[in-house]
């Protein structure tokens, strides 16, 4: 059943930290146009799986929203709220009832949203109508712990934490009876574009791929590559066979960007995340493409991470493929955001 609400104004709504999950951290889009300064940009691992879940909550523009790893965090609510799950699939629950993801929820006074460990991919979102409300540094809430910057007090959220939901407005909602079944599930917003997670990470060559010996190079582009637990937000390191340098791998530090894929000394590439360093030294053999990094971002410790050598002119390509498809899945889960579901 479907009921028109008539309730388009929703006041602020408070969420209490009950218990933080493993690494829970405030997250928008990040800061842009801050690197020369020395700032990070911080923002989401998985921008794709943040950016649906924006539009399922009906915000127009990215606000803040929840990063869970591995472990979501044990929220409740106090005053009403409308919820979405996205990425890694953790068995998102409220009132202890399991829920699907990719689809809008409302949430009203004393519900408990948690869920469990990863069961696939490794960051969950809870995207929130309004977003949070924490301060804006350099134009954006998300979080770097390294810094102490952005978020909830620049760390990730602790037991006795408590933020607000910013009061928004809707143009309409519709609140449906929640059903298993329900045919207003937009299920191909599941679909991450048909790559599946074991699927080699396709990467561009940059110029310093110059500093590397042909059989360095053939050696990157042919072996496979183990995801150490020396991974986070800041960068993947990976553990395989040598990536052999023609002469050092140190050089004048110049920019980092998501992706960059650095070789230090000891021949193991480092790849740069979303909390990356603005600058570095080492030697960058290449970077991973755009269409890639949201399922980079979402691999488990001791995944193998096979790298595929392509073209810019082919990158150029998937990248067009990827934004269209990307789109379409934002206005598919914008669509979807008219009907919100609860569940009791």
């Amino acid at each position: 059943m479907v009921i028109y609400v008539d309730i388009n104004e929703f006041q602020r709504a408070l969420i209490r930290v009950d218990a933080p999950g493993m690494y829970t951290t405030i997250q928008d889009l990040g800061r842009i146009g801050f690197q020369q300064y020395g700032m990070p940009v911080a923002g989401p691992m998985d921008s794709e799986s943040y950016l649906l879940g924006q539009a399922l909550v009906g915000n127009k523009e990215p606000l803040g929203a929840l990063e869970c790893t591995v472990l979501p965090p044990t929220l409740t609510v106090q005053g009403t709220c409308i919820v979405a799950f996205t990425g890694a699939d953790m068995h998102p629950t409220i009132n202890n009832l399991v829920v699907p993801r990719y689809i809008p929820f409302i949430c009203h006074e004393g519900d408990i949203i948690s869920g469990g460990f990863s069961q696939c991919g490794v960051r969950m979102y809870i995207a929130f109508s309004g977003g949070i409300d924490v301060p804006a540094i350099n134009g954006s809430v998300s979080t770097h712990t390294k810094a102490k910057i952005g978020g909830f007090e620049g760390r990730s959220l602790q037991a006795g934490d408590q933020f607000g939901i910013k009061a928004f407005t809707r143009d309409e909602v519709n609140v449906c009876d929640f059903y298993g079944g329900h045919n207003l599930f937009n299920t191909a917003l599941y679909n991450r574009g048909g790559r599946e997670c074991h699927e080699p990470l396709r990467v561009v060559l940059g110029n310093q791929a110059k500093y590397f010996t042909e059989k360095g190079i053939k050696t990157f582009g042919s072996k496979i590559y183990t995801l150490t637990v020396q991974c986070d937000r800041m960068g993947f390191r990976l553990d395989g066979p040598v990536i052999e340098h023609i002469d050092g791998a140190d050089i004048i530090s110049d920019g980092a960007v998501f992706g960059s894929i650095q070789v230090p000394s000891d021949g193991n590439p480092i790849v740069l995340m979303a909390d990356r360093q603005t600058t570095g030294g080492y030697t960058k053999i290449g970077t991973v493409i755009t269409a890639d990094l949201p399922r980079l971002s979402q691999l488990p410790v001791g995944d193998g991470i096979h790298f595929d050598i392509i073209s810019v002119e082919e990158a150029q390509e998937i990248y067009r493929t990827y934004m269209k498809r990307l789109y379409k899945r934002i206005q598919l889960a914008h669509q979807q955001s008219l009907y919100v579901f609860k569940v009791s």
